[in-house]
């Protein structure tokens, strides 16, 4: 039996590292006709969700931004290597500060924005985590920033659809508003809105960070949530929707906005184990870095930055 010098080893992993990641920097400089990034705005423990999205010939927009630490450290730069200087839209999932803080980032960095729908809670609901969840006064404070700089805030509502040109749409299915609701008053989790994205055949489920109340609700009567690629809510982490929601939407590829402990964890094993067994890839920012999604015509790539899942 022949065995290999440690040093050719060491050499093979380093080849084929910079391979992958000389196959990545190629796929990005290509001009896909539709192409979602989930940027990695996670660090240590801290999680946290920004999703930017590009349609040849069409819009650029933002599906959250992350908190502001990680904006200004990830999605800043990402940004501006991309050249990005503008944003048509920008959704904000729910006011939790690691979905929305980043905007104060962008907004003092000169990336203009042109519309945000970003739903102001309930204070009722929102002073119930006082003080480790949702910041009424932070929120409030953040959208009349947006307005003094010529912002066009908006109000997300269940039904409403945006084209993002070249048969590519976002439909928001659900926004509930956590007090007259099917289930009754909710955290602030589940004010999350829940969004289809479109783009030819293909179906993208962002989720925010739903919550167990309104996920079991949406696992028990929705009948419009299957989706190619789920965005796992809530960081992949316990208190999520039941995985009979992950059944119902049953998608061929999962992508989680999560620190490598946090995922590997015992907080996220129901989640991992779910779909572990039901042979779905899963893609995790904080092992594989941005993880990119891209349709040139008829074929759908999924890509992570640091290695191929």
């Amino acid at each position: 039996m022949s065995v290999w010098p440690k040093k050719i080893v060491f050499v093979s992993v380093v080849l084929i590292a910079a391979a992958l990641s000389l196959f990545y920097s190629y796929l990005l400089a290509q001009d896909p006709d539709f192409e979602w990034i989930m940027v990695d705005v996670n660090y240590s423990a801290q999680q946290a969700d920004a999703h930017f999205i590009k349609v040849k010939n069409g819009k650029t927009i933002l599906i959250d931004a992350g908190h502001r630490k990680t904006a200004k450290k990830s999605l800043l730069p990402f940004l501006k290597e991309r050249s990005v200087s503008e944003l048509d839209i920008v959704f904000i999932s729910h006011p939790h500060v690691d979905h929305y803080g980043g905007l104060d980032i962008l907004l003092n960095n000169g990336i203009k924005i042109k519309e945000v729908y970003f739903n102001i809670p309930d204070r009722t609901v929102c002073d119930r985590e006082i003080p480790w969840g949702c910041d009424y006064k932070d929120v409030l404070k953040l959208h009349k920033k947006l307005k003094s700089n010529g912002v066009i805030v908006k109000t997300a509502k269940a039904g409403q659809k945006y084209s993002l040109g070249r048969d590519t749409w976002i439909d928001l299915l659900y926004a509930f508003d956590g007090v007259d609701t099917p289930v009754g008053k909710t955290d602030v989790n589940d004010l999350s809105l829940i969004m289809m994205l479109h783009h030819n055949q293909y179906k993208f489920l962002f989720t925010g960070d739903l919550n167990h109340k309104i996920g079991t609700y949406l696992a028990k009567t929705a009948e419009d949530i299957s989706a190619d690629i789920l965005k796992v809510p809530h960081h992949g982490t316990e208190a999520v929707a039941p995985n009979s929601f992950f059944k119902k939407v049953d998608p061929e590829y999962a992508l989680v906005p999560a620190p490598k402990q946090l995922w590997l964890g015992n907080r996220s094993q129901r989640i991992r184990n779910w779909f572990s067994q039901n042979n779905i890839p899963v893609y995790v920012n904080g092992i594989s870095g941005n993880i990119s999604v891209t349709v040139s015509g008829s074929t759908l790539t999924v890509i992570a930055e640091n290695d191929i899942n």
